[in-house]
């Protein structure tokens, strides 16, 4: 019996598509039972030049010479945005064809459609490239007969790069954006990193694997690291904790709480020892068991390997598990949630600052469980920070008290809100 032969059709060339591509080279002088053969790349542009060298009968601007070739069996989806991806994806699968993608941004937004139609078509939908910090755990995780009771992840490699150096070279967000940028773990635009969202894509496409419920991105409380500064980093490892972006879901029969911020984790636990460019994953099921997994979370190489353990899938002949689309879940809101809490107040070195803060939070029930207060004003117009963090208070009570705490004419600046978090592990 001869080898099995997987046909290909690749969708975009960037840093993904040319690891991917490195990849398959590799693989083809690798013995075994099956062997992936790259028929055809659509590219935007045939005069571009290319760090690699292709033949040019392989490339093509038509998307209709993969769609409609029938030698063709499985596309690979790496060109990003939604249109034409979205598409692509949808006819590819009414045509019979697996589909493989890393586009977390598109199953996001229609990934409930995306699912449902591979289902139908009885195709392979591979995604593990669309979240790394995972890939290994999502067969797993998704065939298992026990809910997921709660998920804690951070999926942004460009954030926790970000947050490190800050650590490390004591320098502003700014200063670290732009050496991001410079590496090449940031975007030109580096807002839906920052911001939280690459974060929320990453967890809606987990939560339909998990449960068939794929929110919607303003459903659920998506909060970036655009106002955590040095100062916050440091004050954080004074009191045991590190500034990490968090993706936070949690499961309850037929409620799920679903939550994007930074959050403090202990200093050495789990998530919180993650380096650079690192992802990670913890989670729970409904028994008590208990997984982790952790990955690079940026550049070529990390999502193309994570597409070439799709890649094997098909040629197996394995399925991923699909849930149910379910679309009557409870989800939960922010303002419901309970924890610690670590906030900054920007204030007027004021006799009396301290005492009207306390007497605020005391008003809404929350209780200071540490204070710190740092420097000395050199002029009456020059604020200081005053950092507090909170025993534990539900967050509506928090967020009423700060709206308060702001009115105050000697606070400069709207105050800052960190939640604290353990972990899993």
């Amino acid at each position: 019996m001869g080898k099995k032969i997987i046909r290909l059709g690749l969708f975009g060339l960037g840093t993904v598509g040319r690891g991917i591509v490195e990849l398959l080279l590799r693989k083809k002088e690798e013995k075994g039972d099956y062997e992936f053969v790259l028929e055809k790349i659509a590219i935007k542009h045939l005069d571009k030049e290319r760090p690699l060298s292709l033949s040019p009968h392989l490339l093509t601007t038509n998307h209709k010479e993969i769609l409609e070739n029938p030698k063709i069996d499985t596309i690979i989806e790496v060109m990003g945005g939604i249109y034409p991806a979205e598409e692509i994806i949808l006819e590819a699968l009414k045509r019979g064809k697996n589909v493989i993608t890393a586009n977390k941004a598109l199953l996001a937004r229609a990934g409930s459609r995306i699912f449902k139609e591979a289902s139908e078509n009885n195709c392979y939908l591979g995604v593990r490239g669309s979240n790394i910090a995972s890939y290994r755990l999502i067969e797993s995780i998704t065939s298992s007969p026990l809910r997921i009771s709660k998920l804690i992840g951070v999926f942004n490699g460009t954030c926790n790069y970000i947050l490190t150096e800050m650590e490390k070279t004591k320098e502003d967000l700014f200063s670290m954006v732009k050496k991001a940028q410079e590496i090449g773990y940031a975007e030109k635009d580096p807002s839906d990193d920052i911001d939280g969202f690459d974060t929320a894509h990453k967890l809606v496409v987990l939560l339909g694997l998990t449960t068939g419920f794929f929110p919607s991105l303003d459903s659920f409380f998506i909060e970036g690291i655009r106002r955590i500064s040095y100062q916050d980093i440091l004050f954080a490892q004074e009191l045991g904790y590190r500034v990490k972006l968090l993706a936070i879901a949690r499961q309850e029969d037929n409620y799920l709480e679903a939550r994007v911020h930074p959050a403090l984790l202990p200093i050495g636990k789990g998530l919180a020892r993650l380096e650079g460019i690192e992802n990670g994953i913890e989670l729970r099921d409904e028994i008590g068991l208990e997984i982790g997994m952790q990955a690079p979370g940026a550049g070529k190489y990390p999502t193309a390997a994570a597409i070439l353990e799709d890649l094997i899938c098909v040629a197996k002949g394995r399925k991923l598990f699909l849930p149910g689309c379910s679309e009557n879940m409870d989800l939960g809101k922010i303002g419901e949630i309970e924890g610690n809490y670590y906030l900054r107040f920007s204030v007027l070195d004021r006799a009396g600052v301290l005492a009207k803060i306390s007497g605020i939070l005391g008003d809404y029930d929350i209780s200071i469980k540490s204070v710190l207060q740092k420097g000395e004003a050199r002029n009456s117009t020059d604020s200081v920070p005053i950092i507090m963090l909170t025993h534990k208070a539900r967050e509506k009570a928090i967020q009423d008290a700060l709206k308060r705490i702001s009115d105050l004419s000697v606070v400069k600046e709207y105050p800052l809100l960190i939640r604290v978090e353990k972990g899993i592990f």
